[in-house]
């Protein structure tokens, strides 16, 4: 049974890399459009996955629904090893600041990490 609030899963190698994310659902925190917790956890996602394609020009797979409030960004097979380590500060830097969402909002977002190669 799904949980109430935002589920954001990191995926990542078995080595611990980073390679992608997925954010689905609404936060549940207020009306939609005063959402606090649901918009920064969106601006978070949609800058990190910015950074990836504009700033480190990586190739990434993506995908945006805004009517199931879901955004899904994985590194492709493409991504040289240089590609793959500079997208670990980016996608760290996304886990950090949302750990910490999740740590003050507990019932609206939740973190958690799929294993892919």
């Amino acid at each position: 049974m799904k949980q109430p609030g935002n589920a954001v899963a990191f995926f990542r190698r078995a080595d611990g890399t980073l390679t992608g994310y997925r954010a689905e659902g609404h936060t549940g925190y207020a009306e939609a459009g005063s959402d606090i917790v649901c918009a920064a956890v969106s601006a978070l996602t949609q800058s990190t996955l910015n950074g990836l394609r504009s700033v480190l020009k990586a190739p990434v797979m993506f995908e945006i629904d805004e009517r199931s409030a879901r955004l899904e960004a994985q590194l492709t097979p493409e991504a040289t090893p240089e590609q793959v380590a500079q997208a670990q500060l980016l996608l760290r830097t996304l886990l950090e600041g949302l750990q910490a969402i999740e740590r003050s909002y507990p019932r609206n977002v939740r973190i958690f990490f799929e294993e892919r190669r």
